[in-house]
């Protein structure tokens, strides 16, 4: 569902002081990122598998909250109720130590003590590292923290993605959607951008297009995923396409093709722009 290797979706490194990033990322992952279930079977369990790839042991603390998220795409933390998935869900273990080049399991059971009214339920756990009791004064020590989402289903639920407009430009398109249902939606599918009167008269769709050995046609500017990022129910927010082509489209007269769903809905839309030759590549 998610292009999820080792992409730290949904997931915060915490530095300890100015080091460089950078080097956190490629320490620790987390897999699968997300959890999508749908709870129509009692007494399932699911796992994590967190992977060390230094030759430090880590000591890991495990948490959960309730959390939503803004008109940008922020994780917010908010308070937990009696319809959270937070409070329910069961992890094992919860404290542990990481070893050095090795990997640890994480289980984790949902056991609502109340029933959940359809529609999705939504909890972040975060592995998060605990700073060394022995490690040297005067130096820096950079902690990771990464947050899985799981996302819980009861039937009945809509995933009903709305596209309110879109912008391209010469490097992407900027969306503003919308979710009306009751769980996540997220659009799945492909684009393709052709200069305009470069259109094969068989339609805009190559046959070989995704798959490795595809290679662009002429007037085939620019092509790919469509981006997944979540909206959730009952939110509004921006979504940021960025288009394969660089340094970015030349100046000229394009035509960019959707195609494929966005929760429930299809999506196929047809969109006419223009990069002005004052765009920069």
């Amino acid at each position: 569902m998610i292009r999820y290797a080792r992409m730290l979706a949904l997931s915060l490194v915490v530095l300890l002081g100015a080091i460089a990033a950078s080097a956190a990322w490629a320490q620790v992952a987390v897999s699968p990122q997300i959890y999508t279930i749908d709870l129509d079977k009692p007494n399932q369990t699911w796992s994590f598998r967190l992977m060390n790839f230094t030759k430090t042991p880590k000591q890991v603390v495990v948490s959960v909250i309730n959390w939503t998220m803004d008109a940008q795409g922020n994780v917010i933390e908010i308070a937990p109720t009696e319809q959270s998935l937070a409070p329910w869900l069961q992890i094992n273990p919860t404290t542990f130590t990481l070893p050095a080049e090795g990997s640890q399991v994480v289980r984790f059971a949902i056991r609502p003590a109340v029933p959940l009214t359809p529609g999705e339920h939504r909890a972040m756990i975060y592995f998060t590292e605990q700073p060394e009791a022995d490690h040297p004064k005067g130096t820096i020590q950079a902690l990771f923290r990464l947050g899985s989402a799981v996302y819980a289903r009861v039937p009945p639920y809509t995933m009903q993605g709305e596209i309110l407009s879109a912008k391209p430009d010469a490097h992407g398109v900027n969306f503003e959607v919308r979710n009306t249902g009751n769980a996540t939606a997220r659009m799945i599918g492909t684009y393709v951008v052709w200069r305009q009167g470069a259109i094969p008269a068989s339609g805009p769709w190559p046959a070989q297009l995704g798959q490795s050995d595809f290679k662009a046609p002429s007037g085939l500017a620019a092509s790919g995923q469509l981006t997944p990022d979540a909206v959730l129910p009952g939110l509004t927010r921006s979504v940021r396409l960025v288009f394969d082509a660089k340094p970015g489209l030349a100046p000229g007269k394009y035509v960019l093709y959707l195609r494929g769903t966005f929760g429930t809905p299809n999506v196929d839309r047809k969109l006419a722009f223009v990069v002005p030759a004052s765009a920069k590549p």
